[in-house]
């Protein structure tokens, strides 16, 4: 014997039908068993049709919807050229509604006939389409017993499996269908197993009739390491065993419903999850033969939760508080979701679904009112919409750190535990957490586990070279990405007046088409509602500006659970206050703030600076040529060129701001040896940097940059003498930046040819690092620190420093 059941989705309409019954047919070989639960969405409506009747509003609208449903199905079903013979009586559906409007209270006896009604529908019309193979009609209040109340029974196994081995007996087929979700009591009146279950219905058939297998067929194609509806990169779990699936049955996993493997386990009886609409593809398959080497096979969420907490001075050391607590719960049909209690016994919580809360408390305050009012219990707290995530597997007791990597990963999607709880055999762990929060855990959890796909979530503001040429590099660098398992999705681009936005990733062909079309402009709230509603774990705001009021922002970025990477010097040379706040905003959010550009573009200063004052050296002297700009144009004075001509090709060639009175102020190089002084531990502003600038004092203040051009020769006689005087003594010029016990300085410095900066020009950046650890010789970084490509992948290899592994 074979048992098969078929969900609602698998029977939603005549074509569904039709492949079921085809199906069968194919698969046809010794005893079969079909349980069917109802169409899909009939159930949900006939629950609507009782509450309105109850209510003792008009249902006559809801009540021709359903029977134009039940007689469009079987009309269609006999178009076939078969015949409905066991059509379930709608006149009796009708009048148990009418009775309950007319008293405005509907008894469980009849809320359970009403709501399961679809069954019986879908059984006549599988019948019928099966008339061909004598299907046998098997009621299921014949074979199942129940114990317990009308709505949500329990079955009796040992009494269903007498009633069943009679029934058959006495009814010889090839194939039985029965309706699931049904039962009777031991008044012989019918019963309910509980919402969704059929899947019970069947498990309870498969162990009763010791069958074969137990296949319950869905519209998924088996059991997934966690829900395909929220993780798109969630993957089949081949084979589970009962303990595994039972835990995720239990904590969520929709495809199986809670009661289900017990049954089965019991009997020793394989159960199969299949697709109805893809039977050729291996289903999962759960028994007592199907575990693996692998330590986790699934995560599983639970939501809509809320924990309750029963503490206070009677609780400790007291004999059958905590019997007092559940009892109470039982007494008034509370299910428990999970309990965990203080090492001091002072406390107890658990979590119950939101929909028995009410209950719950009004229990709890009953229970425990002279306790109360003694002040032996605090009142009860309550925590609202929590959700719990939970790591299954039966081998994870035989690998150490799963634990460890759990909190981790919860960690790094940014939730607070509430609660934790292990069961004894170490096959699952769960946390309570926010539930706003549970699909972002899932999420990160799920990467660490199973994926091992970090994502990194992307928000690019500023669109000008270097911000043009990272998306260019984003684009050639998918397949780099893809073989190192690194998504980058780019999800958000913004300039000064326009920002674009989109959910399924910005296409790296027509973005500036979409920016141009864009209304609105960029704001932190509206991107943060965008990574919520998007579940994105990894956001990234990327600053490839000059903007004043976007490095004001950072501390905002950051405390709102963005990492920060900026091309932008304006946050780290702002005052130190801003500065330091910035730091701990990254402790404090466990996010990262990345700012290797604003020294060396794409040289790795910063990095090699933290690394070294981080193993506990300490800096005694600094010198460098900071600017790639000023490189280039001091290289083309020692070639003989003036001052303005020197600044004319810089400007031609790109190396300098649009107006270049920027680079020629010292301002920017002031900026970058602050950035080398903070990291060294210097608690300095901008304004302690001593600042020599190439122009004199004033010069051509306030005019437009074309005039400044015009007015530049008028220094070059002088700055020749300085450029003359320089080579007399074997010398060239060099715009430095030092550091010198505790003075920082930058300006015009003529070195001889054995200094290390003699050699630097063309664009190149050089930095000389003496340190307790590198002297007398110093510590050289060289390297072209200037360019929109150099500058842009340096961004770039910040970006892929916030994933964390």
């Amino acid at each position: 014997m074979r048992v098969l059941k078929f969900g609602g989705s698998s029977l939603a309409d005549f074509a569904c039908l039709e492949q079921v019954a085809q199906l069968v047919k194919a698969q046809l070989k010794d005893e079969m068993l079909l349980v069917l639960s109802a169409p899909g969405g009939m159930t949900d409506s006939l629950v609507a049709l009782a509450s309105a009747a109850e209510q003792g509003l008009d249902f006559s609208q809801q009540w021709q919807i359903l029977v134009s449903r039940c007689e469009g199905l079987k009309a269609d079903v006999e178009k076939s050229g078969v015949v409905v013979t066991s059509w379930p009586n709608l006149d009796e559906l009708k009048n148990k509604l009418d009775g309950v409007s007319l008293i405005q209270c509907c008894p469980e006896q009849v809320r359970a006939f009403v709501i399961s009604f679809g069954e019986r529908v879908s059984v006549s019309l599988m019948q019928a389409l099966l008339s061909s193979h004598d299907a046998r009609y098997l009621e299921a209040t014949s074979c199942i017993a129940s114990t317990g109340g009308y709505i949500d029974a329990e079955a009796d196994l040992v009494l269903s499996k007498s009633r069943f081995q009679a029934v058959l007996k006495e009814n010889p087929a090839t194939i039985y269908i029965m309706p699931g979700f049904t039962a009777s009591n031991d008044k012989g009146e019918l019963t309910t197993l509980g919402r969704n279950g059929s899947d019970y219905s069947a498990a309870i058939a498969a162990a009763c009739l010791d069958a074969e297998i137990c296949q319950i067929w869905t519209d998924v194609d088996g059991v997934y390491s966690a829900d395909p509806r929220y993780i798109k990169k969630a993957t089949k779990v081949d084979f589970l065993s009962y303990k595994e699936a039972m835990e995720l049955s239990y904590f969520g996993a929709k495809v199986l419903h809670p009661k289900t493997i017990l049954p089965c386990a019991k009997a020793g009886v394989p159960c199969e999850i299949k697709n109805t609409h893809n039977p050729d593809a291996q289903g999962s398959l759960i028994g007592n033969d199907y575990s693996s080497d692998e330590p986790v096979k699934a995560l599983s969420s639970l939501q809509e939760l809320a924990m309750l907490t029963v503490s206070g001075p009677g609780m400790k050391g007291k004999v059958g508080m905590a019997s007092k607590v559940f009892n109470a719960l039982a007494h008034d049909n509370v299910s428990i979701v999970l309990i965990t209690q203080s090492s001091c016994e002072f406390s107890i919580s658990f979590c119950v679904h939101e929909t028995d809360l009410a209950l719950a408390l009004d229990a709890l305050q009953t229970a425990f009112k002279l306790e109360l009012q003694a002040g032996l219990i605090e009142p009860v707290q309550v925590q609202r919409n929590l959700a719990i995530v939970t790591l299954v597997g039966d081998n994870m007791r035989a690998h150490r750190g799963l634990a460890a990597k759990f909190f981790a990963s919860l960690a790094q999607a940014q939730v607070n535990i509430v609660a934790i709880a292990q069961d004894s055999t170490e096959s699952a762990i769960s946390a309570v957490i926010d539930g706003e929060l549970c699909n972002d855990a899932v999420k990160i959890c799920h990467e660490n586990f199973f994926t091992h796909v970090p994502s990194i979530d992307v928000f690019l503001l500023g669109c000008g070279l270097v911000g043009q040429e990272l998306i260019n590099q984003l684009e050639r660098q998918q397949a780099w990405l893809e073989k190192r398992n690194i998504k980058l999705n780019l999800y958000g681009v913004a300039n000064s007046r326009q920002l674009h936005l989109d959910s399924e990733g910005i296409a790296f062909s027509d973005w500036q088409q979409k920016l141009s079309l864009s209304e609105q402009a960029f704001d932190l709230k509206l991107v943060e509602q965008f990574v919520k509603q998007n579940h994105l774990v990894n956001p990234v705001i990327v600053d490839c500006t000059s903007s004043d009021a976007l490095a004001a922002q950072y501390l905002d970025f950051l405390n709102a659970g963005f990492h920060v990477v900026a091309a932008n010097k304006k946050a780290t040379t702002s005052s130190y206050t801003y500065y330091q706040d910035l730091i701990a905003a990254t402790q404090k959010n466990n996010r990262k703030f990345l700012y290797e550009t604003n020294v060396g573009a794409g040289l790795p200063v910063i990095d090699n600076l933290q690394s070294l004052f981080g193993a506990g050296d300490e800096l005694l002297e600094f010198s460098g040529i900071l600017s790639g700009s000023l490189s280039y144009m001091f290289g083309a004075l020692q070639d003989g060129l003036s001052l303005s001509e020197a600044t004319i090709k810089a400007k031609e060639s790109g190396f300098t701001e649009p107006d270049p009175r920027d680079d020629l102020s010292g301002t920017d190089v002031a900026r970058k040896l602050l950035i080398i002084a903070r990291e060294a531990g210097m608690k300095l502003e901008l304004s302690d940097i001593e600042v020599e600038s190439v122009l004199p004092v004033g010069f051509a203040q306030g005019d437009s940059v074309d005039e400044f051009m015009a007015k530049l020769p008028s220094l070059d006689a002088d700055f020749n003498d300085r450029i003359q005087s320089a080579a007399s003594e074997g010398k060239v010029l060099r715009y430095v930046g030092k550091i010198k016990e505790g003075h920082c300085k930058v300006g015009i410095e003529a070195v001889d040819e054995k200094h290390a900066l003699s050699v630097i020009r063309d664009g190149e950046n050089a930095l000389a690092i003496l340190s307790q650890y590198y002297q007398p010789r110093p510590f050289v970084i060289r390297g072209y620190g200037a360019g929109s490509e150099v500058t842009a992948a340096g961004v770039f290899a910040d970006i892929l420093k916030t994933l964390s592994r």
